[in-house]
């Protein structure tokens, strides 16, 4: 689908922004971009099924807004693709007051809104940064707090290993007497058997086919930057292994893998701080995407990153008040429909 561009006159109050005229120079001065935010991600994902909403002034981007939806029986759906962690409306920066850029912003996705019309329901991730969800709740969404968490300056491997916790210190340490290495040349079919496995042993199915994450992981070595950082015994067994990619200032865990019987090795733990160690030649920041899940959370917490919530946005039809209309409802939803 092509870009839905729109040219709007805001008023004289809007915040002043650097001219920015392309969404790719927007990629990389907002301070809501991410990797997933990237034409090149979203068509390796969802090829032909995304568009990016636009609103500008005089030739100049004010506010942009990558969208992935489907019809399904002629009714729209908006959805986050797997593998994406975050999208939501990405603003030019602004050298304005904050209650001048606040009041701006408040406008701009009020015209993006409009832009976006009707939809049976919509369910986005919104970046960290983006603090402002009054429109969206005006206009009848909902949202849901979650976490993300995040490694703010990785310059300093010193500070890093002293802000982490004890335990994990200890994680690594033990890893390395075991005299377990990290290469980063495993091969990504490896890296996928490994990522099954811990799905399996969790009980669950993995997001994604593994032709979903190949085309993924050829944009990745493509359009930005990628390495699989695997922990290594003296016998050349692979114990874990970490998926990291890295765009602009920011690195992002993205996926990691284990074999079960050797999890105790702490090869994952020791892997994942040789990728934040990487990363600082790569980029400022790194980005473990957050967690909600009670098994996960306390891993990325225990390496010193700081705990930021972000905004899960989301709209769906009221339920129904008849039987008739709730029996519909569960098999469309069976049938996939929804």
């Amino acid at each position: 689908m092509k870009d839905a561009a729109r040219t709007t006159d805001l008023s004289a109050k809007d915040a002043a922004v650097p001219r920015i005229t392309t969404y790719d120079q927007l990629l990389l001065r907002s301070p809501q971009s991410s990797i997933f935010a990237s034409r090149w991600w979203l068509d390796a994902l969802v090829p032909g099924g995304y568009r990016i909403l636009e609103v500008s002034r005089g030739g100049a981007i004010l506010a942009a807004w990558p969208i992935v939806e489907k019809t399904v029986n002629g009714r729209r759906h908006l959805y986050m693709p797997a593998m994406t962690q975050k999208l939501g409306i990405l603003f030019a920066p602004s050298e304005a007051r904050p209650c001048d850029v606040q009041s701006a912003n408040q406008r701009l996705t009020t015209e993006l809104l409009a832009q976006l019309g009707d939809a049976a329901t919509f369910a986005q991730n919104f970046h960290e940064n983006f603090t402002d969800w009054l429109p969206f709740y005006w206009h009848g969404y909902a949202q849901t707090t979650r976490y993300t968490y995040v490694l703010e300056d990785i310059s300093d491997p010193d500070a890093l290993w002293e802000n982490m916790r004890a335990k994990n210190r200890r994680v690594i340490q033990k890893a390395d007497e075991l005299g377990i290495r990290v290469t980063d040349d495993l091969d990504l079919g490896h890296f996928l058997e490994l990522n099954r496995k811990t799905f399996s042993r969790q009980g669950r199915e993995p997001l994604e086919s593994d032709a979903y994450i190949t085309r993924l992981d050829e944009a990745c070595r493509t359009h930005a930057g990628r390495k699989i950082f695997a922990g290594v015994d003296s016998q050349g067994r692979v114990h874990a292994a970490v998926y990291v990619a890295w765009m602009n200032n920011t690195a992002y865990y993205l996926m990691g893998g284990s074999e079960p019987d050797l999890r105790r090795s702490g090869a994952q733990t020791l892997a994942l701080w040789e990728a934040i160690r990487f990363a600082r030649s790569v980029a400022t920041h790194f980005d473990f995407e957050g967690s909600m899940l009670p098994q996960v959370e306390p891993a990325f917490r225990a390496f010193g990153a700081r705990q930021l919530p972000y905004f899960a946005i989301s709209k769906h039809p009221p339920p129904p008040t008849s039987l008739r209309g709730f029996v519909k409802q569960s098999i469309n939803f069976r049938l996939g429909r929804h």
